[in-house]
This record gives C-alpha cells, sequence and structure tokens, in this order.
C-alpha cells in the first residue's frame, strides 16, 4: 500500500474520531457495522498489517488503527449515525474501557501511564471514574487497595486481577490489569489497584513479607531472635531495614524506625514487611514480650 493512501486513510479515519463524544448523535449499538468497527479496533495489533475487509468496505488499514490507538478511538454509536446515546468503548496505548453485560470493563495495558490517560478512558465512555495504580508487593499486583465514591453510585469495584494466560506478569504483552465496574456507577468514583513496582521504587503500604509471593515466603518470623531471622533474611539475599515498635500501657503502640546496626540479635522481630523489591522491614522490640504488640 503506498504511503499517500496510508495518510489519506488515517486522516479520514482521525475526522471520523474528531467527531465522536459522549451523548454524541448514535445509531444500533448491536447493528453488525457496530460489531464489525468494534472488532476491527480493539483486536487489531499496534503495527502495520495487511488490510483486513469486513463486508463491502474496507474499514481501515494496520497502519491507520496504530496511528489512532496513539490518540484514543472512541468506538461509540456516534460513528454509525442517527439516534442518541453514548460511546460504547474507549481503546488506547494505555488502557481500554467498553460496557460488557452489567458492567464497564477496564484492562490497562500500561500500569505506569499517567493518571489522566485514564481518566480520558472514562470520560469517553461518560464515567466520572478515576483509576489510580500504584506500586505494591507481589501479591498485592491487581488488588483493590482502596475505593471510594461521592454523590451516589456504588463505591466498589466488582472485581479487580490479571486478566491474560496463566503465570503471565504485568506488563506483559496479552496481560493486563484488570476492573469491572456495576454498570450503575454513578456520581464520582475512584479506585487504587496496585501494578507491580520499578526497581528500587517503595511499595504503597506494607504488605507482610512472609505470605506467598513475596520475599520472606512461608519464614516464621514472630517472636523470633533477630539474629535468627537475619540468617533467613541474608540466605535469601535480601537487605533489611528495621523499625522499633514501642508499646503504649493502653495496649497500643508507636513505631520508629532505627539506624542501621541499632538492633541487636537478641532483640525480637514481631513481623517483617515488604519495603521494596529485595528489601524487607523487621518491627522489632528490644525485649521478649509476652504478646505480639501489632495485633
Amino acid at each position: 500500500m503506498g504511503s499517500t493512501r496510508d495518510v489519506d486513510e488515517i486522516g479520514t479515519a482521525l475526522g471520523r474520531l474528531a467527531r465522536v463524544a459522549p451523548g454524541a448523535s448514535a445509531g444500533d449499538p448491536s447493528g453488525a457495522g457496530a460489531r464489525a468497527l468494534l472488532a476491527s479496533i480493539t483486536t487489531e495489533p499496534r503495527v502495520p498489517v495487511v488490510t483486513r475487509r469486513y463486508g463491502p468496505r474496507r474499514l481501515v488499514s494496520g497502519l491507520a488503527v496504530a496511528a489512532l490507538l496513539a490518540v484514543g478511538i472512541v468506538v461509540g454509536l456516534g460513528l454509525l449515525g442517527g439516534g442518541h446515546g453514548v460511546a460504547l468503548s474507549y481503546a488506547s496505548s494505555e488502557i481500554d474501557v467498553r460496557r460488557e453485560g452489567d458492567a464497564y470493563v477496564a484492562r490497562v495495558k500500561d500500569p505506569f501511564a499517567d493518571r489522566a490517560a485514564y481518566r480520558r478512558a472514562f470520560q469517553a465512555v461518560g464515567l466520572d471514574v478515576e483509576l489510580r495504580v500504584v506500586p505494591v508487593s507481589p501479591s498485592q499486583v491487581g488488588a483493590l487497595i482502596e475505593s471510594g465514591s461521592k454523590g451516589g453510585g456504588p463505591g466498589t469495584a466488582l472485581s479487580t486481577g490479571i486478566e491474560g494466560p496463566q503465570g503471565c506478569t504485568v506488563p506483559q504483552r496479552g496481560c493486563y490489569l484488570l476492573v469491572r465496574l456495576p454498570a450503575n456507577v454513578g456520581g464520582r468514583t475512584w479506585f487504587t489497584v496496585g501494578r507491580p513496582a520499578r526497581p528500587g521504587e517503595d511499595y504503597a503500604g506494607h504488605n507482610s513479607a512472609t505470605l506467598p509471593g513475596e520475599a520472606l515466603a512461608g519464614v516464621r518470623v514472630s517472636g523470633l531472635p533477630v539474629g535468627q531471622v537475619m540468617a533467613e533474611v541474608r540466605e535469601r539475599g535480601l537487605g533489611a531495614e528495621f523499625t522499633l515498635v514501642v508499646p503504649a500501657p493502653d495496649g497500643g503502640h508507636s513505631e520508629r524506625p532505627l539506624e542501621a546496626g541499632q538492633a541487636g540479635d537478641d532483640w525480637t522481630v514481631w513481623e517483617a514487611e515488604g519495603v521494596r523489591a529485595g528489601t524487607v522491614r523487621l518491627l522489632v522490640t528490644r525485649e521478649r514480650l509476652g504478646r505480639n504488640p501489632l495485633q
């Protein structure tokens, strides 16, 4: 295909895109044309490919699809003319959002993208949703960290997780963070979902390091001497930071960080938490107590 023809196709497709917005004039979302257009845009690889035909009219080349994905595509009723309605779907290189039955489904393809890119996607399908994606320890990737709403409507997701081949790792190609929202989501809604941390990046919140998939998975630490726990930490090639736990008379406690070397081998460890990849935090007391002060 010639370069001039590609440019013409891209210009035509972008011209149509510029006229589409939530609330624009709409056609039948269940029509064959709508289904074909939605499939062509959301399933096409983001590289130049052989032109595919849908019925008697060729919709767009692989090169044009790649150009549209770079700016985001709204696949909606407004593309088909007639009637009134909102967009059915939005697709970009960062995130796809579409209505599926009684839910809106968001698939995050780039978990490191700017938050504004996610917000644009939800706005394109008529939703006031803010998706926050934060660095977490391995067992928390895909987990719902927090959620809320203002102005009515459900404040929790139906589900969050990872979608892709079994054992896939976000953000491998075809492995997405998944968020399912109720179809009746309303008002301003926000969700925070865990993503993999970059090398050296601190986790947002500290999860137990002894859980499956974590740095000290399967290791018992509560009530053991620092020296014994540190032997396991070194065996696994990990570094450690220390926090002093100070019990309070009312049954609570306070915490303060310790400098390297301040914790003695005979001090007691009560918990180990992930701080960042390769580093755990040990919560310790100077003496052995009758109970875990963190519980």
